[in-house]
């Protein structure tokens, strides 16, 4: 096919001179759309192309599920094709990977129709249970929206060609590499100044991070003896550290994961290995630190004396948030004398690039402004929901509150804006003074008559469908069918702005969220959230109780995740209490065991909470049935085994031996999985866990 004479034209003006990376649209039917940029790429032989979505071409080619296996790579265009479905947080990522003079091509329907859709990508945004067939897409009309107010953006249909070009204005760019190169000296420093004294390196994407880390290791590689490690979490993530090391070092031995120069090596390393590590390198080096475990985080600052934390700021996933506002927090405390350099300027494109604008515009990651006072105090302060349509109009509010869940939420990403446009169970609540917003909660429905089919199957952990967070772990933890089916909102995101904080505008969010589910006829409000002292204290004080406590910390907070739930009638009461009793022996059994670690005076918090029954001789056979049967997993029922046992010692009479001291050895006196297999003969973990469910199959099936 032949391409538009503006298009060629356009192109060919792009070609010869410097110019900003941009947007190019293609909008119409699929094949035609997809015929289009197959032809724009043969003829204008472009080089390092990125496919996304289905293609017939033979250029790199990925799902949009898999585009964080591109993060770090370089690429001159990349091409996406929207037919396949559209996630916010790849479609921003991405964007990271392309070179200066580059472009972003997105194939979709024509305008007016691609916010009707039927997206591919869609049944990964809603839960079980909601439908979106035929209904209007928010987000994708609010994209739609940005290509038309950017003049930067260029569009083609089948019938016209709109765009202008981007020139660089300033194409010198003699202090391009300035800042990088001070990073480099930060770095070598670590390396061999007072030790205890890491480096915290910040930037947005294509500001030179990674490359910043290859170089320095070069450096220090070519002046002396240096083991330097590096790690992340995965090892696509750091290419750009080994090509630039590897640039400045071309006579050295290099493999898939390692550099050696000389006496010198840069090795990378996963990270469960580099803490099994007894031997420290000289220099450290962790790359896209965000995306990696806060109490992981903590444990190398302390293992290391010398390391450097590089981080993404606009974390693509959400992550750079708890970055910023957990772990800097808690190196301040590890290590006080630690240093911080932020990147700014732009390496891999020029400033003030178009591309770059326009989706921190469009995704809503500019600087939010500051709301200190600028409603009188004498203005009301209100309480309302706002509608999905309601917040497509209003552009300001939008990005009010989401810069605002930003903030205050480390795990807010790009693809919490689409689903919080899109997803039909989400509702947004905000409190305002005048125009200013002071707060939101936004909440998730879950739960109901939807799961009348499900509920024993979800309960007995033999089925598990999309979302329903809180309702299905609650229900599939406690054995409760009925929880399932009873209507809960959860409150998945509650924030108020910084200036407001800690003058009970949290509180009277909560009540007013409490008042409308009462008119809706839901039974519960819940809330998930990694658990700490005063965040726990908050919740309590709105007359939540904790219900479940996760055994193992988070991987983005570093802190177990906690479930809180409050009933809104009087006969729900009744169950939430038969929980509690459940969670506290549970918490109980725990507390010299998963709960070692967690902090005294949260530990304070939670007992203060405990119920005025006990319950206790009641136990659950069914959930032991559950877990005889292969169902239910070992460490979500230890403690009933266990129980089991101490209240029905009669029953190991029916067991042989050497099966009565493995229940014993296992269940009574915890012994480790090591001092299992050598006492029993057994090969590991599995095998044990396969032992107890035999035995305790032959108990319960002899005392039916």
């Amino acid at each position: 096919m032949n391409l538009p004479e503006q298009l060629n034209q356009w192109l060919k003006q792009r070609h010869s001179k410097l110019c900003h990376r941009q947007l190019l649209v293609i909008t119409g039917q699929e094949a035609w759309a997809t015929e289009t940029a197959s032809t724009l790429l043969r003829e204008k032989d472009q080089q390092k192309i990125l496919w996304v979505g289905n293609s017939q071409v033979e250029y790199d080619n990925i799902s949009v599920k898999n585009y964080r296996s591109k993060l770090g790579h370089e690429y001159d265009w990349v091409i996406l094709n929207c037919f396949s479905g559209f996630r916010a947080n790849a479609a921003m990522a991405l964007s990271g990977t392309i070179t200066a003079n580059g472009l972003m091509v997105l194939l979709c329907p024509e305008l007016s129709q691609w916010p009707y859709y039927a997206d591919p990508e869609q049944l990964n945004r809603i839960s079980y249970g909601y439908q979106q067939k035929d209904t209007q897409s928010f987000f994708i009309q609010h994209l739609v929206d940005a290509f038309r107010g950017d003049s930067a953006v260029a569009i083609l249909s089948a019938n016209q060609f709109a765009a202008k070009i981007s020139f660089v204005e300033d194409s010198l760019d003699k202090k391009k590499y300035d800042e990088q190169e001070m990073a480099v000296k930060k770095i070598c420093q670590v390396a061999q100044g007072h030790r205890n004294r890491p480096l915290v390196l910040t930037a947005d994407r294509g500001r030179g991070k990674s490359s910043a880390l290859g170089i320095a290791a070069a450096r220090l590689m070519q002046t002396s003896k240096k083991t330097i490690y590096l790690t992340a979490p995965h090892i696509n993530t750091v290419e750009q550290v080994f090509v630039h090391n590897q640039r400045l070092l071309p006579d050295a031995l290099t493999t898939s994961n390692s550099v050696t120069y000389q006496s010198s090596s840069l090795t990378f390393k996963p990270i469960d290995k580099l803490l099994e590590d007894e031997s420290p390198p000289d220099l450290l080096l962790v790359d896209e630190a965000s995306a990696i475990p806060v109490h992981i985080l903590c444990k190398l600052a302390k293992t290391f004396p010398r390391i450097v934390f590089s981080s993404t700021v606009h974390g693509y996933e959400g992550s750079g948030r708890g970055f910023e506002m957990r772990f800097i927090k808690q190196l301040s405390l590890l290590k006080p004398n630690f240093k911080r350099i932020h990147l700014s300027q732009p390496i891999r494109w020029y400033k003030q690039d178009t591309l770059e604008q326009f989706w921190l515009n469009t995704l809503f990651h500019t600087e939010p402004q500051s709301h200190k006072d600028i409603e009188p105090v004498s203005e009301t302060i209100s309480c309302r929901y706002i509608s999905k349509s309601e917040l497509l109009s209003n552009k300001t509010l939008l990005a009010d509150i989401f810069g605002l869940l930003i903030d205050a939420h480390y795990q807010t990403s790009q693809d919490d804006l689409q689903r919080l446009l899109d997803a039909p169970e989400i509702k947004c609540f905000v409190m305002t003074r005048g125009t200013t917003l002071l707060g939101v909660a936004q909440i998730i429905e879950e739960g109901g008559k939807d799961f009348t089919e499900l509920a024993e199957n979800i309960a007995d952990c033999s089925r598990r469908v999309k979302g329903h967070l809180v309702a299905q772990n609650i229900t599939s933890t406690y054995n409760i069918p009925s929880y399932l089916l009873a209507s809960q909102w959860r409150i998945s995101r509650i924030a108020i702005i910084p200036e407001h904080q800690c003058k009970g505008l949290g509180k009277q969010l909560i009540n007013f969220v409490e008042q409308q589910a009462k008119q809706h006829q839901i039974s519960f409000l819940t809330a998930s959230f990694g658990c700490n002292t005063n965040i726990l204290k908050f919740w309590n004080k709105s007359e939540f109780l904790l219900a479940k406590l996760s055994a193992k910390p988070e991987i983005s907070s570093g802190e177990h995740s906690g479930i809180c739930i409050k009933p809104l009638t009087n006969d729900r009461l009744e169950m939430l209490t038969a929980i509690h009793i459940e969670f506290y022996q549970e918490l109980l059994y725990q507390l010299d065991k998963n709960f070692q670690n967690v902090s005294e005076d949260m530990l304070v918090q939670i007992l203060r909470f405990k119920p005025t029954s006990t319950g206790g001789s009641c136990l659950n056979v069914l959930l032991l049935r559950q877990f005889a049967f292969g169902k239910r997993a070992y460490s979500s029922c230890k403690r009933l085994l266990k129980e089991y046992l101490i209240v029905n010692p009669a029953s190991l009479s029916k067991l042989a031996t050497p099966d009565q001291k493995l229940l014993v050895a296992a269940l009574i006196q915890n012994k480790t999985d090591k001092e299992l297999c050598k006492n029993f003969s057994l090969s590991g973990k599995k095998q044990i866990e396969q032992a107890l469910k035999y035995n305790f199959a032959k108990i319960l099936l002899e005392k039916a």
